[in-house]
């Protein structure tokens, strides 16, 4: 796919400057063909609750309209973190400033600079992501629009969206997206998840128009400003005006007149709603452009472990008194189940800063600590010789050389195709028979808790990137050259409450970590050994 030509850049720019100038005029006709004084008095009505539920609705819209992209992204298997692509989400916000949004689709050049996210397939996504628009929306008006051709012209609307949906699925496949991402995409489960979440995004922001005419004391039912709304955003998308300048805005004056609003209030009611989510995305929007663009100078930097670039600030990720919690919970539990006998020795797979080796040791194992990001090793300032610098998926070590492996929260980051099978059968090998294996992962069968480990602490934290594939418990039932012993779940705290307020919920989390609610926990232990048969 090539890049736009600066003869396309500039006829895009001339097509959105004379739009905008359109909408403008469309804009000043309005307020001329009312009084102008009475629009801004009943502007000035507007309370401050209403403009702050105004803007908390657009926080909202912006941050779930992201949760869709990047589940789209997924899905088209394309691994794109989840801080770097908000942050390019949010740098294509003025995007929509152009002729059907096309403008955003510089989303898809930034990712491709910043991560080599494929252009076929966040392409596609971005498509996918505008019918999903029309389509919600259209499903919105066809419930609540009141007349019967404007519901069958909705009907035709949806329809066409679900066409342009196939369409762009046969393009990206001819432009060389992986059949598999496709059929992952386009699934059933994705397609019903991605709908859900349209229409989660645009209900609450429909019923934004209920809120503005509250806040200036104008009367609206939910269903009339949920129909205005909807039936004018769609009306203005077929348009192609940057933005819904002039065309939504005018259908939803009209619409809300045809509900009984005066003609000043329901220009009042849409010129404040706009303002506060249209105006305030853009706002954002260029702030974040700015941003990116000086981003964007420094791409092509040499690239560096993930874990290396951050080493310097990886203690600081949690705070003190949850490392120290962490670090007794997981200590404890290897303490139950690895070997200890006289000339044992173990390896610590992706030792990071060395805070378990240590500890461990300190308790009489010893223990070999391994890990690729060298930065880091030397970050954690353990005692010389007691680690390696090496790759999990080739470990430095002789077959049948030692005598038990743990691993905490490594396994996960080894994302590529075959990656962690590999690293299983590495740790095979070089364990000796009766071995012992213990893993330690972070446990995503709690919907909530996955929910955040996707798309919030990646945001967060930097030790996740949103990128990771996790590994349910079920799992380790059968890994080849290993026999699975047990399987512990322990932790629901989560990292970011306080120190004041931890006893009592401890006592909480003993009790879930025994009773019928322990599978949902944040973390698991998984215990396998390797048999004797394979001396």
């Amino acid at each position: 796919m090539s890049g736009p030509t600066p003869e396309r850049t500039r006829r895009l720019r001339l097509v959105t400057l004379v739009s905008v100038l359109a909408g403008a005029l469309i804009a000043v006709l309005w307020v001329r063909a009312i009084d102008g004084g009475a629009a801004l008095a009943a502007l000035t009505r507007a309370s401050a609750a209403a403009v702050t539920a105004l803007l908390a609705l657009t926080a909202y819209f912006v941050l779930a309209r992201f949760v869709r992209w990047q589940f789209l992204l997924r899905r088209a298997a394309a691994s794109v973190p989840t801080r770097d692509s908000l942050v390019v989400y949010l740098a294509s916000l003025p995007g929509t400033a152009t002729p059907a949004y096309v403008g955003e689709a510089i989303r898809c050049v930034f990712l491709r600079r910043r991560t080599g996210a494929p252009l076929a397939r966040t392409l596609l996504c971005l498509a996918l992501e505008r019918t999903l628009d029309v389509a919600a929306l259209s499903l919105l008006g066809m419930l609540t629009a009141p007349q019967v051709w404007m519901r069958g012209a909705l009907a035709l609307t949806l329809l066409g969206a679900l066409l342009v949906a196939w369409l762009a699925r046969s393009i990206a496949a001819r432009f060389g997206a992986p059949s598999e991402a496709l059929r992952e995409l386009y699934s059933p489960r994705a397609l019903a998840g991605a709908t859900l979440l349209s229409l989660a995004i645009w209900t609450p922001v429909a019923l934004g128009l209920s809120f503005a005419a509250w806040g200036m004391g104008v009367e609206l039912a939910p269903l009339a400003a949920v129909g205005s709304y909807s039936t004018g955003t769609v009306f203005s998308a077929l348009t192609l005006m940057p933005a819904g300048v002039g065309a939504a805005g005018s259908a939803q004056i009209v619409l809300l007149q045809e509900h009984g609003l005066e003609l000043v209030d329901a220009v009042a009611c849409v010129t404040l709603f706009r303002a506060l989510t249209t105006g305030a995305c853009l706002l954002v929007g260029v702030v974040f452009l700015a941003v990116e663009w000086r981003a964007q100078r420094r791409v092509g930097a040499p690239a560096r472990e993930h874990f290396d670039e951050i080493a310097q600030e990886y203690g600081a990720q949690f705070r003190p008194h949850v490392w120290e919690l962490l670090l007794a919970r997981r200590t404890q539990r290897l303490a139950k189940v690895l070997p200890r006998s006289e000339g044992s020795i173990g390896l610590d797979l992706g030792c990071g800063l060395g805070l378990q080796a240590q500890e461990l040791r300190r308790l009489g194992w010893r223990v070999i600590g391994l890990e690729p990001a060298h930065e880091l090793l030397r970050a954690g300032g353990g005692p010389p010789n007691s680690s390696l610098v090496g790759s999990g998926l080739a470990l430095p070590l002789r077959s049948h050389s030692v005598d038990f492996v743990y691993t905490i929260g490594v396994l996960h980051h080894m994302i590529g195709p075959g990656e962690q099978d590999r690293a299983c059968a590495e740790i095979a090998r070089v364990l000796k028979p009766g071995g012992v294996l213990v893993v330690q992962e972070t446990n995503t069968l709690n919907p909530l808790f996955r929910f955040y480990m996707g798309y919030v602490f990646p945001v967060l934290s930097r030790i996740d990137e949103g990128t990771e594939r996790w590994l349910a418990p079920r799992r380790w039932r059968e890994t080849p050259g290993l026999r699975l012993e047990s399987i512990e779940h322990f932790t629901f705290l989560p990292d970011f409450l306080p120190r004041a307020v931890m006893p009592p919920f401890l006592a909480l989390e003993r009790r879930l970590e025994t009773g019928p609610m322990a599978r949902f926990s944040v973390h698991y232990q998984a215990t396998l050994r390797k048999p004797m048969a394979d001396a």
